[in-house]
């Protein structure tokens, strides 16, 4: 399968007063047709921002400052604003974290569906109309010809979250990034979503980055997965190798603080302490400070991203001792 996204070495930075701050260092990633990637990691860790990256929708305080995103061989950090627009919402398409703050609340439903058919495929209001229609019908929004004339605060979260769904794959995108697509909704409404991504997924051969901190999504949507720390990666792994053998302190820890069934009143472990701030960040690996394992050269010296197999790599200086320990 070819690659349809290549990320190279992204590094992001914002604007803070006359100085800046650095939210995600040395990202490197490619996304195949057809393919589900999981990136996953703490609130902080640097995902949404990855994502606006990508998209280039970072706003005016914050740049890309190093590295490339290529979408299909192009590098989309080159291309002019008109050019990304036309891309943006056409082949590359992104469903945000909030819903009901993503969609205008001034607008009809319809009217906002209708929009990006217009731009993208060139369609009439009334080919538009029929088009939006359809992409809600295949959502599993019921009497879609009703919600058309709606505005967003008349209609559930899970019912905004299907709208996004189809507006994000309104013009045939062959790149989707979900991010966080089940927030605040119900374990029901989740399930038909993720469900939903899957059947699209198939029809469509669409490359999928999926951002979420669920790890029980990941488990069983994804095909690889990136673990993500502080701005960087700190793991990567096919899905079955990852929860099978995890090899980074942080990894483990997430996989770890899962709730397991006939666990019972037993505690559930955690990681202590908390993701650090991109104005304060630890010397050496970013990790250290939470880390039980750490030994002196992980206070002073950040560890590069380093493969231990064909299809694994891992930012850690144990992960030699490690390797040698599960041997």
């Amino acid at each position: 399968m070819k690659n349809l996204l290549t990320i190279k070495n992204l590094k992001t930075e914002f604007k803070k007063d006359k100085s800046s701050v650095t939210a995600i260092e040395g990202v490197s990633f490619d996304i195949k047709e057809g393919e589900i990637v999981g990136l996953v990691g703490e609130s902080g860790s640097g995902k949404s921002v990855t994502s606006l990256s990508i998209m280039s929708l970072l706003g005016e305080q914050g740049k890309v400052t190093e590295g490339s995103v290529e979408f299909k061989g192009e590098n989309v950090l080159d291309l002019s604003k008109n050019e990304i627009r036309k891309l943006r919402g056409g082949k590359m398409s992104m469903i945000f974290q909030d819903p009901m703050s993503s969609l205008n609340p001034v607008l009809k439903i319809g009217d906002q569906l209708m929009e990006s058919s217009k731009l993208h495929l060139g369609f009439s209001k009334a080919k538009a109309k029929e088009h939006s229609i359809k992409m809600l019908d295949l959502v599993g929004i019921p009497s879609p010809e009703n919600l058309m004339t709606r505005y967003p605060h008349q209609l559930s979260g899970g019912m905004c979250q299907r709208i996004m769904i189809s507006m994000a794959m309104a013009c045939n995108p062959e790149l989707l990034i979900a991010d966080e697509p089940t927030t605040a909704l119900d374990v029901t409404i989740q399930a038909q979503i993720m469900e939903l991504i899957l059947e699209l997924k198939e029809k469509k051969n669409m490359g999928i980055l999926l951002i979420t901190h669920d790890l029980g999504v990941v488990a069983e949507m994804c095909d690889k997965v990136l673990v993500m720390y502080a701005g960087r990666i700190v793991e990567k792994a096919n899905i079955l190798d990852l929860f099978k053998s995890p090899k980074h302190p942080y990894t483990k820890g997430l996989i770890a603080s899962v709730p397991k069934l006939g666990s019972g009143n037993s505690e559930l472990p955690f990681i202590e302490g908390k993701v650090p701030s991109l104005e304060n960040m630890p010397k050496g690996c970013k990790f250290s400070p939470r880390c039980s394992s750490a030994i002196d050269i992980c206070f002073t010296k950040e560890p590069k991203l380093v493969k231990i197999s064909p299809n694994r790599e891992c930012r850690c200086h144990l992960v030699k001792e490690i390797e040698e320990k599960e041997s």
